[in-house]
């Protein structure tokens, strides 16, 4: 079954609509009903017609991006570690994803290291078993 067809004034319309809404393009489109290829089609014909479209604002991400934010203590490295050793180490990186450390846990002679992308649920339990940190969560 084929859509109605838009004429280029309602094209416009819901181009400029979306574009002050503070969505990104996707996420009003989601919401509106309209498939994403189809709104760029019509960014796309009004442009080459000479109409001046504002660029998008919003990120083509479905999902708005949540950051926590955490209170960190930096404690400055006066000498370096005692302990050279690494025992039970393990560094597993998915492809394409970035593997620096985000956050490195040391108590006494152990060191926990949590790299970018790491669930959320093992940092959860990690925590849990250092120290009771469920209120946290």
């Amino acid at each position: 079954m084929k859509a109605k067809r838009v004429s280029r004034e309602e094209q416009l319309k819901l181009i400029m609509e979306c574009r002050s809404s503070g969505l990104s393009d996707y996420q009003w489109c989601e919401a509106h009903g309209i498939h994403a290829g189809t709104f760029y089609n019509w960014v796309s014909k009004l442009r080459k017609a000479g109409v001046t479209i504002p660029n998008s604002e919003g990120k083509h991400l479905g999902i708005p991006v949540h950051q926590d934010v955490v209170k960190v203590d930096l404690v400055p490295e006066s000498a370096p570690p005692t302990t050279i050793m690494e025992q039970n180490t393990s560094t597993l990186a998915m492809p394409g994803t970035d593997a620096s450390v985000a956050m490195e846990i040391v108590m006494g002679n152990s060191t926990i290291r949590f790299f970018n992308n790491t669930n959320p649920d093992l940092i959860r339990t990690t925590l849990q078993c250092l120290g009771g940190m469920s209120h946290a969560w």
